[in-house]
């Protein structure tokens, strides 16, 4: 259980502080901005749109793999320089997409573009844990959470302002986003690590430190679940616009608001998880969030499959599901965390790496194996997430010693 400690404890300066959170929303930024022109892009290149579902998913496996290499270099060179270094990739990610010929250059582009994206996610955590350790990581996390979950709310709604003008345009905005953050953090970004390990990135101080994580049943579950449950997200990132555009009849703007509306599910459930986690353990609440989004997910399926296919019964299930995401997300990442203090930046990105390829696969053998609709969307939604509970059920990570 996490120390409810009152004295004085470390924080980042302010300005540090909006310059980690905004680079941790870039990532859904460059996913969700897209999404609202995914049909367009799908006309143009003459492709199906299952080929530009692998412009969501390779970018996502490559933000989860390029995470096991940050994490190790930031332990040995410091967090600063890895993430100037993955901004420099994410802008030339973006310049290439800005001017892709075909479909296939344009999923290339987005692959740079996902090496390049990892550097937030993978050093944010780390940052986080090396500033609040384990009196307050919990609480930032999900006081972060609240800010990134912004990102997914106005990105569709951007996305579709921008489509007006052509999808290129999307690439030039985030290309923007990846410039100005760049010059942020050059300018105004400090080192935070407190000590840098030399033998980060040696061969067989990497297995031992890999064999440590992985034996350890608290990370190991905790990152199960979060896995599960970022599956039942992905598939509705991924499948929403072609669900909800090309079956259901919505328009690319309302489209851009009912994303919005479940995106903002997280940030309303981070909220709630900041509130919770000053008043109980961790795996309490993450068991609290769990539960919200296995039975959202199930009960939009039962109705699914009762043959009420529409909109609200989409959207509303899958605001509650986000919303149970935004509870469990903070206090399990900050679980997983804390016992590894001493290799923060590779703890969190084999734990960035795990969720984000465990779910990119089960995207991808989603969209090859039954194709995207309306049941089988769902149903893929609702699975991921119940195994979820299952695993914390079977598991119980938090009564694990540590």
């Amino acid at each position: 259980m996490t120390t409810r400690a009152t004295e004085v404890v470390p924080s980042l300066p302010l300005k540090s502080a909006v310059l980690l959170t905004a680079l941790n929303a870039v990532p859904p930024l460059a996913i969700d901005m897209f999404l609202p022109s995914m049909p367009a892009m799908s006309e143009e290149f003459d492709v199906r749109p299952g080929v530009l579902q692998l412009a969501v998913t390779l970018f996502l496996l490559a933000l989860a793999m390029s995470q096991l290499i940050y994490g190790p270099m930031s332990d040995r060179f410091g967090r600063r320089p890895v993430l100037i270094a993955g901004l420099g990739l994410f802008i030339a990610g973006g310049l290439i997409c800005m001017v892709a010929p075909s479909a296939e250059v344009l999923i290339a582009a987005r692959v740079l573009q996902g090496i390049g994206g990892g550097a937030g996610p993978a050093l944010g955590r780390a940052i986080v844990l090396d500033v609040y350790g384990r009196q307050r990581s919990a609480q930032f996390l999900a006081q972060m959470t609240i800010a990134i979950a912004l990102a997914p709310m106005i990105a569709p709604v951007i996305g579709s302002g921008l489509q007006a003008l052509g999808w290129r345009t999307v690439f030039v905005a985030l290309t923007a986003i990846g410039i100005a953050m760049l010059l942020g953090y050059l300018w105004l970004f400090k080192e935070t690590i407190p000590a840098k390990d030399a033998t980060a990135m040696n061969g067989r101080q990497m297995t031992r430190n890999y064999g440590t994580l992985l034996s350890s049943r608290t990370f190991t579950s905790y990152g199960l679940v979060m896995a599960l449950m970022f599956s039942a997200q992905l598939v509705f990132i991924s499948s929403s616009s072609f669900v909800l555009i090309d079956e259901l009849g919505l328009s690319p703007g309302l489209f851009g608001l009912s994303f919005g509306s479940v995106a903002f599910g997280i940030m309303a459930g981070a909220t709630l998880s900041r509130r919770l986690v000053q008043q109980m353990a961790e795996s309490r609440v993450t068991w609290i969030g769990t539960v919200v989004s296995a039975v959202a997910t199930a009960v939009m399926a039962v109705v699914t499959l009762a043959g009420a296919e529409s909109v609200f019964v989409i959207v509303l299930p899958m605001f509650v599901s986000a919303a149970g995401m935004g509870i469990l997300r903070p206090p399990a990442t900050a679980a997983s965390l804390i016992p590894f203090p001493q290799m923060a930046g590779l703890a969190s990105a084999v734990q960035g790496f795990s969720q984000i390829a465990f779910a990119s696969v089960w995207s991808i053998v989603y969209g090859g194996a039954v194709g995207v609709g309306v049941v089988s969307m769902v149903l893929a939604i609702a699975l991921a997430a119940n195994l979820g509970l299952l695993t914390l059920a079977v598991l119980r990570p938090g009564r694990e010693a540590t």
